[in-house]
């Protein structure tokens, strides 16, 4: 290999791993809060949790190997233009098209990769990162029971007061085992839970208990029972062993896919066909990036990821769209599959021939060329067009000094005439004039704008394109689904078209920490930061405009979530279910049998179980209703209530309970006496019917004044809020964190100044990836328990903000 190709092929893989890093780890993010949970909850060996890491990189590097080769190219090539490198070789004889030769190496190179993921790693990591899941939920099966909820399973009703954090010892246990004719209620003061993998079941030894048998339609038929021990087994789904269960499409090997007949046939096929495409994908998009970065061009390195990020939106946007035609059968696996490389490819193909020519011959290069002026233009003007302005400021700016003294006259030097004349004038000896240059401490000033005018085009164009990207990725994960379900193409579409504002949301702080690392590192390069500093202005005075931007937008956020947000969340959540198959949540008057009483103080003294309630209509009913009334102390039952029928009286504010009974427990459970009634009146059954009328809604689905309502009625009522108030607090500390995290961007701009844009578009997301990964360890924290809520949703801007302070005043000024 030439030297020349060493350093083709050197300057287009460095850019190419740049983009590689970012584009997987930007698609690697939300996997971070599922991942960070188990962390958190110490389930698993460190090799373990290693390997579940692993697992999700190739599903991700699927996509982003092709376009991380686009970006090589783009950048790396154009980098060379723009530096006038293919012109000398030209001109020492090297065709442009030799170009095609290393670069051609590490497309293959490249493409040979990304087939070996999708044909054989790919598959296999998704298969094992489903068994790693499968074991860790067995050994994290009982952390999924949740203290003060009603836990549901197969014939059975599950309570806790209190989990230990190592979630292996239970307090204050209630079970219930419902039948057609019989209720069966356990309570234990305690119980040892140990997960059982092989039966996929929870062994629970329960501790200093009784167990009673009661029929509610005859209340004579009534046992009890106390025990000192008593072994139980709770049927967990997901806990057995799944691995024998059939694989998916996409973790099914390559020859398997080929033997599928009959049913599922087609959807192989479709499988096989993605497969073969991806790799292909590096090709395709290497044949169109060399004549479109060959081409003389200004922007440098920022210019080629704009490029970049327009060509992946379009490729995928044609994949999508081909995929999708081919998932429902309209069209043949080949064509709808393959159709973004051909489309790709024959792109480049004709961009080929005006590769080494100053103004391209062909009809398609310069349709292409016309559309990047008119893009070229509007980034000129976003970086800073309209130049005659600025310098006409800058101009005005300059004071007038006359040359004269005492009684001479005074000639200014404004023009090309006035000079001339001085050169046949002759002047007297003067004095040096002193110079007094004002400053301006007004705000916007022409700086300001020129910087803010970088910063949002920057910023829209981080939002654009990585919200395009999410949504590609989340596609692509939902399209089994899509075609299994028969999802209609408008159902798709409004999916998405509600999830741009959750991404918004959750993508601008990130957005602007890149924008301002790409906008301050591009004007270090430029040394416009040197000359800046050297007119006397401080770089904490630069810093303002960004500052101010970051803490407009978390204003606008914050309005945000507590507005429109949480219906746009309601939509897409919805429309989710739909997707999947899942039926579709209810927010309103949900159906739930069993429910705490209102609870006084850390212990529930009641619960109630009913078959209907009716909230909506007057007078307000219960139909087969059950209170259970408990010691606090001993937890065990002191009276037990039963109706077939109770009405809610407003007027004397009261239950009144018909056709039923009342069995009332002494001091032994052995004793106890039980009353039989037509009518009464339940003075003591305290809770009105809006205890029981809630909405069980998620909490990006309210404002934070709807959480915090529904959180303080959910603790009034016993259950357990502790992720609820961590997610109480985020909605508040996470828009905080677009200021912030524009305040520790600021230094850290001016640290990688000398790589322009790439260089702070990668510091950028690599400090991104702190703060979400951060963000989700606090948050898992303080779900299990082992933080303050309000220490766990402040905790990550706290950190940054101690971090930004320290390097901004670190800062040369």
């Amino acid at each position: 290999m030439r030297i020349i190709d060493k350093y083709i092929c050197k300057e287009v893989f460095s850019h190419a791993l740049v983009g590689l890093l970012i584009f997987t780890f930007v698609l690697f993010v939300p996997k971070l809060i599922t991942l960070m949970t188990i962390v958190v909850r110490h389930s698993a060996s460190a090799s373990r949790l290693g390997l579940l890491f692993l697992c999700v990189f190739p599903y991700v590097l699927t996509f982003t190997l092709p376009m991380a080769v686009l970006v090589g190219v783009l950048i790396g090539l154009g980098r060379m233009s723009a530096d006038s490198e293919l012109i000398a070789l030209s001109a020492l004889g090297v065709g442009l098209r030799r170009v095609l030769v290393p670069v051609g190496v590490l497309a293959t190179f490249t493409a040979g990769a990304t087939l070996a993921i999708t044909l054989w790693v790919g598959p296999a990591a998704q298969r094992t990162f489903r068994q790693i899941s499968d074991e860790l939920t067995s050994a994290q099966a009982s952390y999924e029971v949740q203290p003060r909820v009603f836990q549901e399973y197969p014939g059975m009703v599950l309570y806790i007061q209190d989990i230990d954090t190592a979630a292996t010892h239970w307090t204050r246990v209630l079970l219930v085992q419902q039948s057609d004719k019989n209720t069966e209620l356990t309570l234990a003061e305690n119980a040892i839970v140990i997960p059982d993998r092989e039966r996929g079941n929870l062994e629970l030894h329960l501790h200093n208990g009784s167990t009673h048998i009661s029929t509610p339609g005859d209340p004579t038929n009534y046992t009890v029972s106390t025990f000192g021990k008593s072994d139980w087994s709770i049927p967990l789904s997901g806990l057995k062993s799944t691995s024998t269960s059939t694989p998916t499409v996409t973790e099914r090997t390559i020859s398997d896919l080929m033997a599928t007949t009959g049913k599922g046939s087609y959807e192989a096929r479709v499988e096989i066909q993605r497969r073969f495409a991806f790799p292909v994908a590096c090709m395709v998009f290497a044949l169109l990036a060399v004549p479109l970065a060959a081409r003389p061009r200004r922007g440098g390195r920022a210019m080629g990821f704009i490029v970049s990020l327009l060509l992946v939106c379009g490729y995928y946007l044609i994949f999508i769209v081909g995929a999708g035609l081919a998932k429902e059968g309209k069209v043949s696996p080949v064509l709808g599959i393959w159709a973004a490389n051909f489309l790709t490819g024959l792109a480049g193909l004709a961009l080929l021939p005006g590769m080494e020519q100053i103004r391209s011959s062909t009809r398609l290069s310069r349709w292409f060329e016309r559309i990047a002026d008119k893009f070229k233009g509007w980034y000129e003007s976003v970086r800073g067009g309209r130049r005659n302005q600025d310098a006409a400021g800058r101009l005005s700016s300059v004071p007038d000094v006359s040359l004269g003294a005492g009684g001479g006259k005074h000639v200014h030097a404004t023009s090309g005439a006035a000079a001339e004349k001085a050169r046949v004038i002759r002047l007297r000896p003067v004095r040096p004039a002193r110079l007094r240059v004002r400053h301006s401490s007004g705000f916007p000033q022409m700086l300001d704008l020129y910087l803010l005018r970088n910063f949002l085009g920057y910023f829209l164009l981080v939002m654009v394109g990585f919200v395009f990207l999410f949504e590609i990725f989340t596609f692509f994960e939902l399209l089994d689904n899509i075609a299994k379900n028969q999802v209609k193409f408008f159902v798709v579409v409004n999916y998405f078209r509600f999830l741009v504002p959750f991404l918004f949301y959750h993508l601008a702080p990130f957005a602007v920490l890149v924008a301002a690392m790409v906008t301050l590192g591009v004007m270090s390069k430029n040394n416009e930061v040197v000359a800046i500093k050297a007119s006397g202005v401080s770089l904490y005075r630069l810093a303002w405009p960004i500052i101010g931007t970051g803490a407009a937008l978390a204003a606008g956020l914050l309005l945000l979530s507590n507005t429109y947000l949480p219906y746009f969340n309601q939509r897409q959540d919805a429309l989710l279910n739909q997707i999947r198959g899942r039926p579709a949540q209810t927010y309103m008057n949900p159906h739930r049998s069993w429910i705490p009483g209102a609870s006084t103080g850390t212990i529930n003294k009641k619960f109630y179980n009913y078959q209907v309630f009716d909230g909506e209509n007057k007078p307000v009913l219960f139909g087969g209703l059950n209170v259970f009334e408990l010691d606090p102390v001993t937890f065990q039952l002191r009276r037990r209530i039963h109706a077939t029928r109770a009405e809610w009286s407003p007027e004397q504010n009261v239950w009144i309970l018909k056709d039923g009974w009342v069995r009332d427990f002494e001091t032994d459970e052995s004793h106890y006496h039980t009353t039989i009634f037509q009518v009464y009146s339940a003075a003591e059954l305290d809770e009105a019917p809006s205890h029981f009328n809630r909405e069980v809604r998620q909490s990006d689905e309210m404002s934070w004044r709807e959480l915090q309502t529904y959180i303080g009625e959910l603790k009034q009522s016993g259950f357990d809020v502790g992720r609820l108030s961590v997610q109480w607090q985020e909605k508040l500390a996470f828009p905080m964190i677009a200021p912030i995290i524009a305040f520790l961007s600021i230094p850290f701009a001016f640290y990688v100044g000398t790589r322009g844009a790439v260089g702070g578009l990668a510091l950028g997301i690599g400090i991104g990836i702190v703060y979400w990964a951060t963000s989700a360890l606090f948050e898992a924290l303080g779900g299990v328990g082992q933080m303050p809520p309000i220490l766990a949703g402040w905790a990550p801007d706290a950190i940054f903000i101690f971090l930004g302070t320290y390097f901004f005043l670190k800062m040369p000024t």
